[in-house]
């Protein structure tokens, strides 16, 4: 592990690789990560055809995928471990196992959505799976972070939380109050930073006077580290060993997980409107030589795990769930309007 003061990655991260790959589990991940992808591209294709009741904003999470998935599918429920996300976040209870229909209903804005179709696209919650949900202010889940982390220091269990973020966050200053925090108190949060490069249409390059967002963090003599985040083998394993030291120590931990967004920032940052502020060259590169689907695929590939009848049977199997999914948001009921003032305090 990275000591206190370094920004470098660690040691044992560079040596996934010579490890034995535990197939079943990355079987697993992959099909998780072709379902995620599938999810997020028909609700991209339903919100543009303007029929499926998909209103607001919507933000999606494609080319992001090992990071959630890997993540995720690293923390224990039976110990109590939750997470928190930010509005880019149909992925995060897709990978903690949320149904898919539930989750497009809340998209949809339905009464059988996760939130009873009150939260919408950027409020996706399932507390009985540890996810506390989704927000839509930037970096206003980061101190709820802290306080989720303190409650489990509080209640003496082993368990974590993590937080995911982008890049925007960390202009934030409850942010930086936040981390402050962790270290002073030692509270079990792993801050994960998920940097796609842009702050909505701003590269970090024009936001951030220190682009290197890892060296930011040494004021707060966090234990830190960068991470390639397109290689699900990588997060995953790291991860592991992150999190059983933050069980043994309490103390916090910030990952950054270096990744890329295929879409624009959001449903009305089109294509259009990207070459403002990237250009679709940029947007090919990493489909076509950083994609984390193609990179976990290879690797299954390479130790004879995913013939060709099996990829394609996932891939079918993924769009019909998506399909599946939307079908039932359609034909699921408007809240009624008594629901207004239910659930507005616990």
């Amino acid at each position: 592990m990275a000591a206190k003061g370094s920004s470098g990655a660690a040691g044992s991260a560079a040596s996934v690789e010579d490890r034995p790959l535990n197939v079943e589990k990355y079987l697993r991940f992959y099909e998780q990560m072709v379902h995620i992808r599938e999810f997020e591209e028909l609700c991209d294709k339903a919100f543009r055809q303007g029929t499926h009741g998909i209103g607001g904003y919507l933000h999606l999470y494609s080319g992001e995928e090992a990071i959630a998935v890997g993540i995720i599918g690293a923390l224990q429920r039976e110990k109590g471990d939750c997470f928190i996300g930010h509005y880019r976040d149909h992925a995060y209870a897709l990978a903690s196992g949320s149904e898919p229909g539930q989750v497009m209903a809340e998209i949809c804005g339905k009464a059988t959505g996760c939130s009873k179709g009150k939260g919408g696209s950027m409020h996706i919650c399932d507390a009985a799976r540890g996810f506390y949900g989704g927000y839509g202010i930037v970096g206003g889940n980061v101190p709820i972070a802290l306080g989720l982390g303190y409650a489990l220091k509080y209640q003496k269990k082993d368990a974590v939380c993590v937080c995911f973020f982008g890049d925007g966050s960390m202009n934030q200053g409850g942010f930086h109050e936040t981390l402050n925090m962790a270290q002073l108190y030692k509270v079990p949060v792993l801050f994960v930073l998920e940097n796609n490069g842009y702050a909505m249409g701003t590269s970090i390059e024009r936001s951030h006077a220190n682009p290197d967002l890892t060296d930011r963090i040494g004021s707060y003599n966090i234990k830190r580290e960068k991470i390639d985040g397109q290689n699900v083998v990588r997060v995953h394993e790291r991860v592991q060993e992150i999190i059983a030291e933050m069980r043994e120590t309490g103390e916090p931990f910030f990952l950054e997980c270096k990744t890329y967004r295929y879409h624009g920032h959001g449903a009305a940052d089109t294509q259009v409107t990207q070459s403002t502020y990237r250009s679709q060259d940029e947007v090919e590169e990493w489909r076509s030589q950083r994609d984390p689907i193609d990179i976990l695929e290879r690797t299954l590939i390479e130790h004879e795990a995913l013939p060709d009848s099996e990829r394609e049977r996932i891939r079918r199997e993924a769009t019909a769930a998506a399909a599946a999914a939307l079908k039932f948001a359609d034909e699921s009921p408007d809240p009624t309007p008594d629901e207004l003032l239910k659930d507005v305090y616990a």
